[in-house]
Order: C-alpha cells, then sequence, then structure tokens
C-alpha cells in the first residue's frame, strides 16, 4: 500500500512568488548607517525590549494560570503543556535577541541588530569621533561589561538555550548538558537575564542624556503632523516603566484566557476561576 504525500493545507495557487535576493550585507549596511541614532534607540525600545519583556511574562504567566491541567485535564491540558513550551522557548529566543551583538565582537561595523551591544558600539564609535574623556569611554565600558554574557552566568545560560534551540535541539543538547540544559529549563536564570538587560537599556538611557556627544542618540522634541496632533513617542529611560506595564499586561491577558476556558474539566470546580493564582515560578 503506497502511502500518500504529506501536502500543504494551502493551495498551491495561494503561495506568492518572491521576485529577486534579500539585501546583501553591504545594501543593508548602507540603510542601517543611514538611519539617525535616536531612529537605531527607538526602535531598540519599540521592540527588542518591549517584545522581550511581553514574550517572557506571557510564557511565564501561562505555565502559572494553567499549571494544573496537564495532570487533570488531556483534552487541554496536553495543548496547553506544548504551547507553553514554545511560548518559553520564543521568549528566550526574544531576551537573546536583545543582548545578541551580532558580528560585534569581530567586525563592529557589521553589526546592526536593534539590540544594547550594538548600540554601545555605535556610541562608542560616536565618543571616540568626539574625543570623549576617559570618564564618558569607561562607563559605557561598565554598562558593556554588565551585560556580558561569559560575566554573568544567566546570560550565558540564555545564550546557551538560543544556541542549542536554534541549531540542532534534538542532537546537539543530547552532547552539551551544561547547566542542565539538555532537560530542563530554569526559569529563574531566564528571567534574571531579563531583568538584567532591562535595566542596562535604562542605564543606557541615562548615560545617553549625561554624555554631549551622545545627542543624536536622546528623543528629539515632537514635531506636530499636518493635522496638528502631537506624536507621543517614548524614551528609552522610561524602559523599566514599560517593562513593568507588559508584565502586568501580559498577566491580566493570560487570566483573562483562563476565566474564559469552560468545560468538563476541573476548570468548572473552581469556586472562582478569577481568584485562581496558579503555581508560582
Amino acid at each position: 500500500m503506497e502511502l500518500s504525500p504529506f501536502e500543504s493545507e494551502y493551495a498551491d495557487s495561494v503561495v506568492p512568488t518572491f521576485e529577486g535576493s534579500p539585501a546583501t550585507h553591504a545594501e543593508v549596511r548602507v540603510g542601517a548607517d543611514a538611519e539617525t541614532p535616536w531612529t537605531q534607540m527607538s526602535a531598540l525600545l519599540g521592540t527588542t525590549v518591549i517584545r522581550a519583556v511581553e514574550s517572557f511574562y506571557l510564557a511565564k504567566r501561562s505555565r502559572q494560570y494553567f499549571s494544573d491541567l496537564p495532570e487533570s485535564d488531556d483534552r487541554v491540558g496536553r495543548a496547553i503543556d506544548d504551547i507553553n513550551s514554545r511560548l518559553m522557548r520564543m521568549a528566550v529566543v526574544d531576551i537573546a535577541a536583545l543582548n545578541d551583538g551580532g558580528l560585534a565582537g569581530n567586525d563592529p561595523g557589521n553589526s546592526r541588530t536593534a539590540s544594547l551591544p550594538t548600540a554601545h558600539q555605535r556610541m562608542k564609535r560616536h565618543l571616540t569621533q568626539a574625543n570623549a574623556s576617559a570618564a564618558e569611554l569607561d562607563r559605557l565600558r561598565e554598562l558593556q561589561t554588565d551585560i556580558n554574557p561569559d560575566r554573568y552566568a544567566p546570560l550565558k545560560y540564555v545564550r546557551h538555550l538560543r544556541n542549542k534551540w536554534a541549531g540542532h535541539p534534538s542532537l546537539d543538547r543530547r552532547f552539551d548538558a551544561w547547566a542542565g540544559a539538555d532537560k530542563t529549563l530554569s526559569i529563574a536564570a531566564v528571567e534574571a537575564a531579563l531583568v538584567r538587560l532591562v535595566n542596562n537599556a535604562h542605564d543606557t538611557a541615562l548615560f545617553v542624556s549625561s554624555a554631549p556627544a551622545l545627542q543624536g542618540f536622546r528623543q528629539p522634541p515632537a514635531v506636530a503632523n499636518p493635522d496638528g496632533s502631537i506624536p507621543m513617542d517614548v524614551d528609552l529611560s522610561s524602559v523599566t516603566v514599560l517593562a513593568e506595564f507588559m508584565r502586568e499586561s501580559a498577566d491580566k491577558g493570560i487570566h483573562a484566557l483562563r476565566a474564559q476556558i469552560t468545560g468538563e474539566t476541573k476548570l468548572e470546580r473552581l469556586a472562582s476561576t478569577e481568584a485562581y493564582q496558579g503555581e508560582r515560578y
């Protein structure tokens, strides 16, 4: 008996046709260099930092509020358990992206990721060109050292997991059991890494505000739109406030999701779903 091939759920006619090729490193570098420093700082806040915080706390709260389901509900619990594992994997990748130096170690000019190491490298170039004081250069080195994975174990742990999961997780982790990452995941270590990176982003913003040569990295004055409205941009120095807001938002979102799931399960036997606290990690 000949087995049928595995097929897509989409018809071939809806698969898009892509013309040309992605931009080369040189082409992307031209575009990145053309950006103002503040634009990069804005992207760092608007995408990388906030995405990492939101991603982690969605994953953590989902594990917390649905912690009873895998053992009590085969229909929902098993699916939720799989979803939670994938959410946490994505969170680790997002946190690692915040501290991704790209090619910064070997060729700082070719590192273009919206990450803290990239921002620090660009600041260093501006400070050097402006003949900044030794104190300013020392402070920048402190910020760089603060998020060096080789000096802070949780950051090294997150980088290790990201590298394993992004490579060949089914094979590579069988031969590398460092930190028990071949079998378990320390959520506490992942959160410690995230906290350090968020606080470093805040400290970086304070440093930018104190260094004259880094004026281009500061938020420019708001300019009114043609309709008279004024855009409300958020400065990177507010990152800790935004991070706390995203943590609370993730908590409320997952809590609401838990409250909406019904059926002949343990959920119906809870006196009050809204009062459910779940397992703390």
